[in-house]
This record gives structure tokens, sequence and C-alpha cells, in this order.
């Protein structure tokens, strides 16, 4: 047997092994779309995200709430609008069809449905969408909001009481002491002004800190009219008031002032470790306050695990330093990070489960088609007539289809239909006809020998074609090109 003969079976085999792939390519489709594999799988994944990784939580209760938080996260509009439900009264009834085989499926294994009492999820949920999705979930900008809001009302009201005690304090003559209170409670509404500006998110922390130090600069120049320098209570009260305002107004005093103003969210996390005295005291909140009854509820929804992991994100996302928001953006790429790193593992997962899938299924396939490499090799080796049918459709597909990469549906579908126009024309060396039997394949040899052979060339071809139409196409076309190559004539030079 010479090497085109060699190559002309190779052709046909990977012909007849790309003819069958495509069929399991289908069907495996198919199953996965009524099962929901990859939404099931993607929905897991994230659940072991949430539980802290492949060991995942332990404890029921942070089983449960590992699976309330994921079904909140689905719940969230961000992830919920991925999921396209179908449109059409075809599609809606396939749809409604693949739901209904799906709980069958689910009451006879025994298994839960990971959605809850939905029929569905997305298969595939972006980095960014999921990051936005847990921090709204979690509440956590508005938590951080609240919690600064909390805290300017507070220092407001420290700052207020510390600037009328120096008032107090001075020697003041009856008639000025009237005019001093007066410009004090001037003060005090302008402050309330400032923080209720920002409590309706109409400016910004620095910008609200800002309008106090004007205000407050007002004041201090108006009280100084009444309040002679030359007076030691003038003297005494500027001295005092200068260490108040340079609070505002000093480079690395307001630095100050913002950090213990705005809230960390690693060191909202932190504060959990402790009691919750201590950590009404850091959060600066009153244990009976809306706000400090919201986050605990955030923090106790979440698991130990999401905790644990969030406050090292936070902190990476806080060595940079910056504003609240500008941390909560870095909070929230870290977190796509996370997910993505996360993904990369769940997708190598599937692609195993899957694989392990199709080499049942292309086995199953190889049996019911009876489709036996050995015979099939045997066959191609003989028949020379079925050999060359064979190669002359393998090349024609490689020609119609040269630019065409396997890479999704619709070109799967595609080349099915050239194949569809080959299996026509010509009868491939499989299936249960009486040239394919086993009684024939035994002629002259024993049965039990015979069944062996075949059983093996059926495990054989499971295999192969588990690997995968797009593999086989690419084989096909690789082989062909070189077998073209080869029988082009070499070019002479002229001298």
């Amino acid at each position: 047997m010479n090497l085109p003969v060699i190559i002309d079976i190779i052709i046909g085999l990977v012909f007849i092994y790309l003819t069958l792939s495509l069929l399991a390519s289908e069907i495996q489709e198919l199953i996965a779309t009524v099962w929901q594999w990859r939404a099931e799988h993607l929905k897991k994944s994230i659940e072991v995200l949430i539980s802290g990784g492949s060991e995942g939580a332990k404890d029921p209760l942070q089983l449960k709430r590992v699976g309330q938080l994921a079904h909140s996260i689905y719940a969230n509009p961000i992830i919920k609008d991925l999921n396209q439900g179908a449109k059409g009264l075809l599609s809606e009834g396939f749809r409604s069809v693949t739901h209904r085989m799906g709980d069958f499926y689910h009451g006879v294994t025994g298994t839960k449905n990971v959605f809850g009492n939905k029929s569905s999820g997305p298969s595939y949920i972006p980095a960014e969408c999921f990051s936005a999705s847990l921090l709204e979930t979690l509440k956590v900008s508005s938590l951080l909001s609240s919690i600064s809001k909390t805290r300017l009302e507070r220092f407001k009201d420290l700052q207020l009481a510390q600037i009328q005690q120096i008032g107090q304090n001075l020697s003041l003559p009856d008639a000025t002491k009237p005019i001093i209170e007066q410009e004090f409670r001037w003060l005090n509404a302008e402050f309330n002004r400032v923080v209720e500006d920002y409590q309706n998110n109409l400016a910004s922390l620095n910008n609200s800190l800002d309008r106090m130090s004007e205000k407050l600069g007002f004041y201090i120049k108006d009280s100084q009219v009444y309040l002679p320098e030359t007076e030691l209570a003038g003297r005494e009260f500027q001295r005092q008031m200068a260490f108040v305002k340079a609070r505002f107004d000093s480079r690395n005093e307001r630095m100050a002032l913002l950090g213990q103003l705005q809230p960390s969210f690693s060191n909202l996390l932190n504060t959990v470790k402790k009691s919750q005295e201590s950590a009404a005291e850091i959060m600066e909140l009153k244990e009976e306050s809306p706000i400090y009854q919201q986050i605990q509820e955030t923090l106790d929804s979440m698991p130990e695990s999401l905790k644990r992991s969030l406050y090292i994100l936070a902190q990476r996302a806080e060595k940079s330093g910056g504003d609240t928001q500008e941390q909560l953006q870095r909070f929230q790429k870290e977190i796509e990070i996370w997910f993505d790193q996360s993904m990369e593992r769940a997708s190598g997962v599937y692609k195993r489960n899957a694989r392990g899938v199709a080499i049942l299924l292309g086995t199953a396939i190889a049996v019911a088609a009876n489709a036996d490499s050995i015979h099939i090799i045997n066959r191609l080796s003989k028949d020379s007539m079925l050999r060359s049918t064979v190669n002359v459709y393998a090349e024609q597909l490689v020609e119609k289809n040269a630019k065409t990469k396997l890479d999704n549906l619709t070109s799967l579908r595609k080349v099915q239909k050239d194949v569809d126009i080959a299996l026509d024309e010509v009868a491939l060396p499989f299936g249960w006809s009486e040239q394919n039997s086993l009684e024939r394949d035994a002629k002259g040899n024993l049965l039990w020998l015979a069944l062996i052979s075949k059983l093996f060339g059926w495990i054989l071809s499971g295999v192969a074609i588990s690997m995968g139409a797009a593999f086989w196409f690419e084989a096909l076309n690789k082989i062909i090109n070189i077998r073209n190559a080869g029988k082009k004539p070499p070019s002479s030079t002229e001298s």
C-alpha cells in the first residue's frame, strides 16, 4: 500500500469522523439547551465563588446565605436582563417545552433547580455586570454614602459645639454677647444648610467642607468687628478660632479629615470581627439608627467567606488613596478581576465535564450507527471506488468552506448541509446494513474475536467523535491541502 492510498484512507476516515461529530455536536447542543447546562454551571460557579472556592461553605447557615445572596444577585435587573426571553409563538412554545423537560429531569433525578422559582438564567455574565450587581445587591455605595453623611452631621455638631464653647468662655460685655450669639445662630443655620445639601447629593464632601470653611471665615470676620484685637477677649478668640479653621484649610488636616469622614469598605467589613458595641463606636453610629440596622442586615446576609474575600479586595483598592468614589471604582475593578479569574477556572471545569459527556455521547452514536473504526479502515483500504468517492466529496467540502471556522452553531449547520449532500450520494461504511454486519466481519474468524474487534472499533470511534466537528474539519482541511501541495508539479527555471 503506497503513501497516496494511505493518505486517501486517512482523508476518508477523517471525513466520516467529521460526519458523525457534526451529529454529536447537534445532539450535545440540544441537550445543553434543554437541561440548561451552561446556565446552571455558571450559577453554581458563582455560588462556589461566593462560598470561598472549591471547598465551599460547610456550615448550613453559611450555605443558606450563599444561596440567598446568589438568588439576589440574579434577581438584580443588571443580571436579569441578560437572560433574554424567547419571542414569537414558535420560540416561546419551544422554550416552554424545554422548561417542562427540565422540570421533569429535576423531578426524576431529585436535583434542585439552581434558579429557584425561575426556569432559566443567563449562560454568560460579563465581569462588570456581576461586579455592579454584587455591589448594588449589598448596597455598598448607599451604605458608605449614608455613613459619610452621618459622620459629616456629627462632625458639624462637634464643630458648632466647640465654636459655641469658645464664645461662651470669652469675657464679653453684656451689650456684645447678644451680637456674638446672633452671629453663631447664623453660622449654625449655614452649617445645617451645607450638611443638608450634601445629604441630598447636591454637593461633594470636599465641596461641603470648603463651604463650611467659607461660612466660618465670615463668622470670624464679622465677630471680630465687635471684639477689638487690643482686648484680651479679641486676641483669645482669634487664636482659638484659628485652630478651628485650620482643620478645614490646612492641606494635611483636610486629608486627615476626609479620611475620617469618608468610610472605607474594608473598615466596614472589619467591624464584624468585633463586638456590636465596638462596631457601633467605629462606625460612629447608634445601634438603634436605621443606617446601623441596614449595615448589620447587609453584613448578616453575607457568608463569612465572601466577607474575607471582599475585605482583601477592598484593601487592594484603598492602597492608592483617593476619595470614596475613586476607591469604590477601583474596588469594582478588583471584583471584576476576581470574577474573571474564577470564571476561567469554572470554564475549565465545564470543558472537562463536557468532554466526558462528549465521550459517552460519541460512543453511543458509534454503537447506534455501527461506526466501527476498524471496519471503516478495512472497507476504505479494499474499496478503491468508495475511497475515491469519499475523497472527492471531502475535497469539495473543504473548497466550499475554506474560510469557515466551526466556532458556532451557524457554521456547524452550514457544513452539515454540505455533508448531507455527500451522504445522499455515497453509502459510507457504517450503519447496520448487511455489508457492515458482525457476521460479515467474522467470516473466516472466530465470532468472539470479531465481537471484541467491533467493541474496540466502537470505542475508538466514540473517542474520535468526542474530539468535535471543529477538530476534524480543521484536520481534514490541513490533510487535503498537504496532499494537493504534494501533487503540484515542481516548477522549472530556465537557465
